[in-house]
């Protein structure tokens, strides 16, 4: 019986959903049991002595007694330069989200007797074109090159809400660390994301669609409807516009990407190996040959004019070395004149004599008389 299959990776939990065709149209999505007790699995790998790789809740219980080799929250890290590494082993965030995809698929074709017509895998909203062609080249290694990825709220919507017509929606993803925010508008390829926020409180979630909405100019009563999933979302009270949770909110988007999968033309993915056109700088595994040097253009130097100098500094200038130096002659012959003249000036002047000054009229001889009558009293 052909099916589709829709699954959804989130940090602690995996889901999936299947979808039949029966013959006369799809029918409705229904959850793909991969837990133990619950359609919920861990998002764990667990690798065993033997190098064997166990998933989802099977992994978290041997990993009881040997945490070490137990991995969780690398799919949050597809993109990362540092692999995931456990047991000397070195694993890339992207091959285990890939061994996660596996092991879904196996208990999915356990059920039908086949594989899944099509598979939607979902991924966080913040993800780029780098991320995503990763996550595709993993998928495609391990068997599955033709699974696509989809932004998880435009999944969740796809579980109430069709894009049809100009109609805007909210999703409130609820998670261990915060809720993700995201405003979302229908067009022609379907819903496509506006604006999202994530590490928002999750009391506050409803509101900051709202929010969203307001600041793209919309009206909260135009809201098409926000949708709640992840993590056991609290239900709000009375909203401008409905509110769509359903009693296990953590399989909302695997459904979501069940019926993707099942009403929609899925694009084509990028063929594995292809090159990633990303703005980071591009893995090169084998460098290319250096071919010669390129010949050099010519180059024209203009000089750059200085402004001509003014004043006392004109002189020292290159453009008139003889007047320069005959300014400089007459400084230095000027400075010596008034040195030596200053010298002789202060040598001719001696200390000055007291002055005598006779208090009588007697001669300074005892018996001598004044020659001149000046001298007489």
């Amino acid at each position: 019986m052909p099916y589709v299959l829709g699954i959804d990776i989130a940090s602690t939990r995996t889901t999936a959903a299947t979808c039949v065709d029966s013959g006369d149209g799809w029918g409705v999505p229904e959850p793909s049991w991969l837990g133990a007790r619950g359609p919920a699995a861990a998002s764990a790998v667990f690798l065993d002595d033997d190098g064997y790789l166990l998933t989802g809740d099977a992994a978290v219980e041997a990993g009881r007694s040997a945490p070490a080799r137990l991995l969780t929250g690398f799919h949050e890290r597809v993109g990362d330069d540092v692999p995931v590494i456990v047991g000397g082993e070195r694993f890339p965030p992207e091959s285990l989200s890939a061994v996660l995809v596996d092991a879904a698929v196996d208990q999915a074709a356990e059920r039908f007797g086949e594989k899944p017509r099509h598979i939607v895998l979902t991924h966080p909203v913040g993800w780029g074109s780098f991320r995503r062609d990763l996550l595709r080249r993993a998928l495609a290694e391990a068997g599955f090159p033709r699974a696509a990825l989809v932004a998880a709220p435009v999944a969740a919507l796809h579980a109430y809400l069709a894009p049809h017509g100009d109609v805007t929606a909210g999703v409130c993803e609820f998670g261990p660390d915060g809720a993700v925010v995201t405003l979302a508008a229908a067009g022609v390829n379907g819903w496509q994301t506006v604006k999202a926020v994530e590490g928002i409180e999750p009391t506050e979630a409803v509101g900051k669609v709202f929010e969203l909405a307001h600041g793209a100019g919309i009206p909260p009563n135009s809201l098409a409807g926000i949708v709640l999933c992840g993590e056991a979302p609290p239900v709000p009270g009375r909203t401008p516009c409905p509110v769509f949770a359903s009693s296990d909110p953590a399989l909302t988007v695997a459904i979501g990407a069940a019926n993707i999968a099942a009403r929609r033309d899925l694009p084509q993915p990028a063929v594995a190996g292809s090159a990633v056109e990303t703005t980071l700088l591009p893995r090169v595994d084998v460098p290319e040959e250096l071919t010669e040097r390129p010949e050099r253009p010519p180059v024209d130097i203009t000089p750059f004019p200085l402004p001509e100098r003014t004043g006392a500094a004109k002189l020292l200038s290159r453009r008139k070395p003889l007047v320069a130096g005959a300014a400089v002659v007459v400084l230095a012959a000027t400075t010596l004149l008034l040195t030596l003249t200053t010298r002789e000036a202060t040598a001719d002047k001696g200390p000055e004599a007291t002055p005598t000054t006779s208090s009588s009229c007697a001669p300074a001889t005892p018996g001598a008389t004044p020659s001149t009558p000046e001298g007489r009293c």
